[in-house]
């Protein structure tokens, strides 16, 4: 026989923030968050990819000492270190001994070899670097016989940013070129899936796209169903910077069934927009999403393209969606879609001293959903300095997870949150529950509140789980004015206790947990 025990949190209406309500699973880490140190100095978390077992990789880079070297990590499902992976857990790769190597994107392949992608100085000059390990962290040698590769896109300075898999296995990564002074052009290279150029793109596998004749940067890359290859990120126009969303057919010629030219570019706000990863929908539909300056600050911004490269007019009348977190500056940088189509997107918003993690959930309209915690937004601070999410995945049970970097108070770490798929908020109906004993603790099949004043006509007492399921439970008051709560029937977990009477709701979190 399973025994239950309460243990209640400190924690009352008048110091729960919206960052804390229901929306880190506490399953995951320290109570929804990880942690990673792999130096002494800078760490930080760039992109995350969920592994079919739902192991956990994340891919960024590390200092070590006055050079950085490309690292990736894999926790388990509980936020621990995999330590069949390299032992512990941690793999760091460089491309020369005083190098300066740092991974941008990740993904997985197929028969579950990694791959990640940057950009390395082993030359002298930034080129293109990718990485292929082995699943259990060793280098696989099959790529380039060294499990390396860097490319040279035109002499100067090349920077990658995104990767995707064709249904071939030819990898395809987007980013940046530097042609000049004020003259950055989008580059686009496939490889093989040996890692050598793929010469049936474009001749030599590379392809540069140059939009206006000022900067552009392809920030991500994504693979059409029909093999088409699209790059989302932003461009200089005369003046300002704009979305821009590119469409190359498979042999790297620009698509010009997409906006006459291939390229889409779209202006939101009236300062600078910049897109930062793109992806595409069930249906074909493209979405860009990154930030917007919008009366001096910027916001989450998101565009929506129909398949031919305007703008869908069914998402928000417009097609473009902008989020403010804060009067202060608010950034997206990474976007999941959930199985039911919802749109997750993930990045910081400014507190006014620094950055906290944002998330905000979206209908497929566009509109927010209120479902996820009341408001469609949530923030989340990890410690004191600042923190930020890349990227944003969603796992198969719809558990959303991001990766990023957060301030230790002397550097940045990585930066892993797990938050529950459906939140539930406590909104300013809500009233404080100051005066209120929870006991005993820990409790057996019953929980008892007991109150300052009387509790005068109670409607009902339910429970709220983390995935939203609200639970009638059974009470009865006695003469000294004490609730006696029947919890038996209680999973372990997070709820949040609710007295609804006539006028007011009394709220308190508790923690259930199973002791054999």
């Amino acid at each position: 026989m399973k025994k239950i025990y309460i243990t209640i949190l400190a924690l009352t209406l008048t110091t729960i923030t919206k960052a804390q309500s229901n929306a880190l699973d506490v399953s995951f880490g320290a109570g929804g968050i990880v942690t990673t140190s792999i130096s002494t100095t800078v760490d930080e978390g760039k992109a995350i990819a969920i592994q079919s077992d739902g192991k956990i990789l994340v891919a960024g880079y590390f200092l070590n000492f006055t050079y950085n070297d490309i690292a990736v990590l894999r926790y388990n499902t509980d936020g621990s270190l995999d330590n069949t992976f390299d032992t512990d857990g941690k793999v760091t790769t460089t491309f020369g001994g005083n190098s300066i190597d740092e991974a941008t994107c990740i993904a997985i392949q197929p028969d579950g070899k990694i791959l990640v992608a940057g950009y390395t100085n082993v030359g002298g000059n930034y080129d293109f670097a990718i990485v292929r390990y082995n699943t259990n962290g060793s280098l696989d040698n099959t790529f380039d016989t060294d499990g390396k590769v860097n490319t040279d896109i035109g002499g100067n300075h090349d920077y990658a940013r995104g990767i995707a898999l064709q249904s071939d296995g030819k990898i395809v990564v987007a980013g940046g070129f530097y042609a000049g002074m004020n003259n950055d052009d989008i580059a686009l290279v496939r490889y093989n899936s040996n890692g050598s150029l793929d010469n049936t793109f474009d001749g030599d596998g590379k392809v540069i796209t140059t939009v206006n004749g000022n900067v552009e940067n392809g920030n991500s890359v994504a693979i059409q169903s029909d093999g088409k290859i699209v790059v989302g990120g932003y461009c200089r126009p005369v003046s300002g910077q704009d979305f821009i969303v590119l469409r190359y057919n498979t042999n790297g010629s620009l698509d010009t069934s997409f906006d006459v030219d291939g390229m889409a570019i779209t202006p939101i706000g009236t300062g600078n927009d910049s897109g930062d990863e793109v992806i595409i929908q069930s249906d074909g539909k493209i979405i860009l999403v990154g930030e917007s300056n919008i009366g001096g600050n910027d916001d989450f911004a998101m565009v929506r393209y129909n398949s031919d490269g305007s703008l869908d007019t069914s998402f928000d009348a417009d097609g473009k969606v902008t989020t403010a977190f804060s009067a202060n500056d608010d950034k997206a940088r990474s976007i999941a879609i959930a199985s039911d189509g919802k749109l997750v997107l993930a990045g910081k918003t400014s507190n006014g001293t620094n950055n906290d993690i944002a998330l905000a959930r979206y209908n497929t309209n566009g509109s927010l959903d209120v479902s996820f915690d009341t408001d469609g937004m949530v923030t989340t601070a990890i410690g004191t300095g600042a923190d930020e999410a890349s990227s944003v995945r969603i796992q198969s049970d719809g558990k959303i997870v991001v990766a990023g970097i957060s301030y230790n108070g002397s550097n940045n770490d990585f930066a892993v949150v797990r938050y529950n798929s459906i939140i539930t908020g406590l909104n300013n109906s809500h009233m404080p529950s100051e005066g209120l004993s929870f006991f005993p603790c820990p409790a057996k099949d019953n929980l008892k509140i007991s109150s300052l004043t009387a509790f005068e006509n109670i409607n009902n007492i339910t429970a709220i789980d983390v995935l939203g399921k609200e639970i009638n439970l059974k009470y009865s008051l006695n003469t000294t004015n004490e609730l006696n709560l029947l919890i038996n029937e209680l999973n372990a977990g997070i709820y949040i206790i609710n007295i609804k009477t006539i006028s007011s709701i009394i709220s308190k979190k508790i923690i259930v947990s199973n002791i054999d």
